[in-house]
């Protein structure tokens, strides 16, 4: 089974790219050996709104519903504050099981 964080992030006006690529940086900067953020990830989509320039969704993949929990307690908290500064509000989190995907890039 896997697990799914799907969080609505609501950036400040034109503040969305910039928010989005120093959290693509906090995240690249963490090393693979970490295993509270890496143990269990599975992968990520970040969803940028076509109709609201100033608004994403992101969905990260997690093997168990304990990897979920975990990286949501310290790391996403963590790159929630590196960002700030970009953000109307704290995302919007809810956590799913994955049903089934199908994705052909």
């Amino acid at each position: 089974m896997v697990f799914a964080r799907v969080s609505s992030w609501k950036y400040k006006r034109s503040m969305r790219e910039e928010g989005i690529r120093t959290l693509e940086e906090y995240v690249e900067s963490i090393p693979r050996t970490q295993k509270g953020f890496w143990g269990g990830f599975r992968g990520a989509l970040t969803l940028l709104s076509i109709d609201d320039p100033d608004a994403a969704v992101m969905i990260t993949l997690w093997e168990s519903e304990d990897d979920l929990k975990a990286s949501g307690k310290g790391t996403f908290q963590d790159a929630v504050g590196k960002i700030k500064q970009f953000l109307l509000a704290a995302p919007d989190v809810k956590n799913y099981k994955l049903d089934s995907a199908e994705l052909h890039i």
